[in-house]
C-alpha cells in the first residue's frame, strides 16, 4: 500500500500501521524520478501585483504603496506610470526599453531586448497604459520610497535574465515489501533571473542512489494533526482575489480596502483582516440580496468599462443607467423595515478637530501682505 501524504483519518489504523513499520530498519528504493524544469521570470508589475508584493514582503498597505508609487511618478520621475493593470510593454516600447538600460547602466541585457517575445512585448494584452517600470536611477530616495522603487527595477531586470532552472528528484521507498514512501529531492541548476531575489540560494544534491539500493531509516513518529481553515485574507491575498473575480480597478481597490477598514467592516489584526461584528452583520442581513454579491460588482464594472471605451454606445449607456434605478428600487422595497443591531464596533470613527488661525491686520500703512 501507499502512504499517503494526508495521513489517515481512523487513528486505529494509523496506530497499527506505525506500530508495524516500527519491525523494519530499512528499505529499499524502488523506483527513482528525475526532471528538470525551468521557470520562465515573473511579468512586469501592475499597480495590484506591486501592491501584493509589497504587503507580502514589507507589510504596506495598498493604499500606502499607491501613494508610493505615485511619489515616485510626480515626485521624483523616476518610474512610469503607476496606475495600471497592464503587465506588458508595447512593441513599440524597446527602443526605450534599450535606453532606459543604458541609464541603468545595465548594458548587458540590451541583446536580449530584442530577444525576448510576447512575455514582455505584447500588444494584445496592453490597456490604456503598459506596465510599471523604472526609467531611471534616482540619486536618493527615502528608505520606503526606494524600498518599492527597488521592487519595480528587480521586476524589470528580471525579464530579461534567463529562466530559473532546476531538477526534481522523486524517491519511491520500500518498507516491508508492503509499504511505498514517497521522497522529492530539489536541484538548482541555475538561478538564472532568481539571483536577483536570491543570490546565496543553495545549489544543493542529490543523495548518490540508485534502484534497488537499501537505505537506513533514521527514525520515526506519528503526528496528530487536524485541517486547517482557509487562512485569513491578508491585503496582498484581498487585492488577488478582487483582481481575480473583477472587483474594482487598479487605481480604487486600495480605496475599496480603506474605506472599509474607515467605516468599521473590518480590522487589521497583525497582517490579516478580519471581518468586525458591525461588518458581519450586514452581510448576514444582505445573504440574499445581489448587493453583496461579487458577480453583480463584477458585472457592473465589466459595463462601465465598456461604457468607458464607447462599445455600448449612446443606448447601452441608458439602458446600463435604468436598469441600475429599477435595481435600486427593488432592493429598497425588499430591504424596507430591516434592522441592525450591532453591539460593537471594533474600529469606530475618529472625531478630527482642526485649528483654526484668523489672520489680523493693523489699520495704516500697507505692510506688503494682502
Amino acid at each position: 500500500m501507499s502512504v499517503s501524504p494526508f495521513g489517515f483519518e481512523d487513528k486505529e489504523e494509523a496506530e497499527r500501521v506505525f506500530k508495524e513499520l516500527q519491525k523494519y530498519k530499512t528499505g529499499v528504493v524502488k523506483k527513482i524520478e528525475r526532471e528538470t524544469k525551468k521557470e520562465e521570470p515573473p511579468p512586469l508589475h501592475s499597480l495590484t501585483s506591486l501592491q501584493r508584493e509589497a504587503n507580502k514582503i514589507f507589510g504596506f498597505s495598498a493604499k500606502r504603496t499607491l501613494e508610493i508609487a505615485q511619489k515616485l511618478y510626480e515626485d521624483y520621475k523616476v518610474i512610469s506610470y503607476p496606475r495600471t493593470e497592464s503587465r506588458y510593454l508595447a512593441e513599440a516600447n524597446r527602443p526605450l526599453v534599450v535606453q532606459i538600460l543604458k541609464e541603468l547602466e545595465r548594458e548587458d541585457l540590451i541583446p536580449q531586448v530584442g530577444k525576448v517575445g510576447k512575455r514582455v512585448f505584447n500588444d494584445e494584452k496592453l490597456t490604456d497604459h503598459h506596465a510599471i517600470i523604472p526609467l531611471k536611477k534616482p540619486l536618493s530616495l527615502p528608505p520606503q520610497e526606494k524600498k518599492i522603487y527597488d521592487l519595480i527595477l528587480k521586476r524589470f531586470l528580471a525579464v530579461f535574465y534567463p529562466p530559473y532552472v532546476y531538477e526534481k528528484l522523486r524517491l519511491f521507498t520500500e518498507v516491508g515489501k508492503k509499504y511505498l514512501f514517497y521522497s522529492e529531492f530539489k536541484k538548482v541548476l541555475s538561478l538564472g533571473w532568481k539571483i536577483l531575489y536570491k543570490p546565496e540560494e543553495e545549489k544543493g544534491e542529490f543523495p548518490p542512489l540508485q534502484e534497488g539500493d537499501r537505505v537506513k531509516k533514521l527514525s520515526q513518529k506519528m503526528e496528530k494533526r487536524q485541517t486547517q481553515p482557509p487562512p485569513r485574507f491578508t491585503e496582498g491575498t484581498l487585492l488577488k482575489e478582487m483582481e481575480r473575480l473583477g472587483l474594482g480597478t487598479p487605481a480604487t481597490r486600495a480605496t475599496i480596502i480603506e474605506t472599509l477598514k474607515e467605516r468599521g467592516y473590518l480590522t487589521k489584526k497583525g497582517k490579516v483582516l478580519v471581518p468586525t461584528q458591525k461588518g458581519r452583520e450586514l452581510i448576514q442581513k444582505l445573504s440574499s440580496s445581489k448587493v453583496a454579491s461579487p458577480s453583480l460588482t463584477a458585472e457592473w464594472e465589466k459595463k462601465l468599462e465598456e461604457i468607458n471605451l464607447k462599445k455600448l454606445g449612446y443606448k447601452g449607456y441608458k439602458n446600463f443607467l435604468e436598469s441600475i434605478k429599477d435595481f435600486t428600487a427593488r432592493e429598497i422595497e425588499e430591504l424596507k423595515g430591516l434592522t441592525f443591531e450591532v453591539k460593537e464596533n471594533s474600529q469606530p470613527q475618529k472625531r478630527v478637530y482642526r485649528k483654526r488661525t484668523k489672520k489680523r491686520y493693523k489699520k495704516g500703512k500697507s505692510n506688503g501682505r494682502s
